[in-house]
């Protein structure tokens, strides 16, 4: 597509740090700014499946570079 694979490498990296502050629900206004997004989510410890999403994430990222 003619994207440099570093800035897509970078943008899977960027999209790798908010889905997992959703998921893990560690997303704050401080580090959200005008685009802080709260989600309604169950309580409970999702730390396995930040793991999971974040590891998918990296394989792409390899993948792409």
């Amino acid at each position: 597509l003619g994207v440099p694979t570093q800035s897509a490498a970078r943008a899977v990296a960027i999209m790798k740090a908010s889905a997992t502050a959703h998921i893990g629900q560690t997303n704050t206004p401080a580090n959200g700014g005008t685009k802080f997004r709260k989600m309604e989510t169950i309580q409970g410890d999702c730390s396995a499946l930040v793991a999971e999403a974040a590891s998918y994430f990296d394989r792409v990222i390899s993948a792409v570079a």
